[in-house]
This record gives structure tokens, C-alpha cells and sequence, in this order.
């Protein structure tokens, strides 16, 4: 990367790299090799990887050019699905560990949305209105719940009932 790498994502002994340079690298970390492979489509940063629990080739990458790409490391030449509904940076970025091809974004500060996409099909499921920037999004491995951080203007935490998107629990106290 010729500058700042603000997203990381481990899958097995791939490790995977997006920068501000706009590039996703992949390492085998057993290789001397500098990087195995080099995927190129995001238009601005990467600030966003997660490798799919259910489908190792699968890799969801966010960017400040308002865009999720699904990307299967296999056929490395575009990615699989671009989906471009968000208005603001996707940085956060869940695959969910109870259904196949279930990936959740949040987009950020001029966004405040959650969205569910089925990667198997390339659809939109859901959009959820949270009131605030997205930060982060992870699902329960237990139960079919998931979290979301959250930055301007409420700087808090919430557990999500996933399909119906009730909030289970919000957590307070963080002010930035």
C-alpha cells in the first residue's frame, strides 16, 4: 500500500488489506510472496473487510465512496455484487453466522442506515434507520441477534432482534 491501511480482515492464512491507495490486497502469510492477490473497483478508501463465515471465498468490502462490494477470491476480476445504496462511507460490515449469505452494512454520518443484503441472490432485504452513524455490526454466534455501534450524534450501543429489528438492549456512556 503506498498509504494509510485502515481495514483488516483474517480468513485461515489469508490476510486481507484495504487502504486509503483505494486497493484490497490479499497475503498468504506462509508465502514470502508480498501479496498473493490485488482487487481493485472501489472509487475512494477501503475502510471496511469481512471474510464470509459460510463461504471462505466470499470477501464484503466497504469504502468512502458509499459502496459495498462482494467479492469472490476465486474470480478476482470484478467483484460479484456492487451494491451502492448507502449515502455515506460503509465502514461497518457483519456476515451473519445463522444464514447463508446474509451481510449486513452501516453506512455513516450522513447515512445512519443498517442494511441487510442476500448475497446468493444480489437483493436488497432491509433498511433500518438507526439515527446515527454506524461504526461497527456484529452478529451474535448464539443467538440470531445482532449490534451496532454507533458515533455522532448518540455514541451508543444496541442489540437488534434480527429478522424484526427490535432493539433488545441499548447500552449508553461512551460521549464520543
Amino acid at each position: 500500500h503506498t498509504v494509510r491501511v485502515g481495514a483488516l480482515a483474517w480468513c485461515g492464512p489469508t490476510l486481507a488489506s484495504g487502504s486509503r491507495d483505494r486497493a484490497i490486497y490479499l497475503r498468504d502469510a506462509r508465502s514470502k510472496e508480498q501479496h498473493t492477490s490485488l482487487l481493485k473497483a472501489h472509487k475512494q478508501e477501503v475502510c471496511g473487510l469481512k471474510w464470509s463465515f459460510d463461504e471462505p471465498s466470499h470477501l464484503a468490502s466497504g469504502g468512502n465512496d458509499n459502496k459495498l462490494l462482494v467479492w469472490d477470491v476465486k474470480n478476482q476480476s470484478q467483484p460479484v455484487h456492487k451494491f451502492a445504496q448507502h449515502s455515506a462511507a460503509v465502514k461497518a460490515i457483519a456476515w451473519s453466522p445463522h444464514q447463508h449469505g446474509l451481510l449486513a452494512s452501516g453506512g455513516g454520518t450522513a447515512d445512519k442506515c443498517i442494511r441487510f443484503w442476500n448475497t446468493l441472490s444480489g437483493a436488497s432485504l432491509n433498511c433500518i434507520d438507526t439515527g446515527s452513524q454506524v461504526c461497527n455490526l456484529a452478529f451474535s454466534r448464539t443467538c440470531n441477534e445482532i449490534v451496532s455501534t454507533h458515533g455522532y450524534s448518540l455514541n451508543q450501543i444496541v442489540v437488534w432482534k434480527y429478522p424484526t429489528m427490535t432493539k433488545v438492549a441499548t447500552l449508553t456512556g461512551h460521549t464520543y
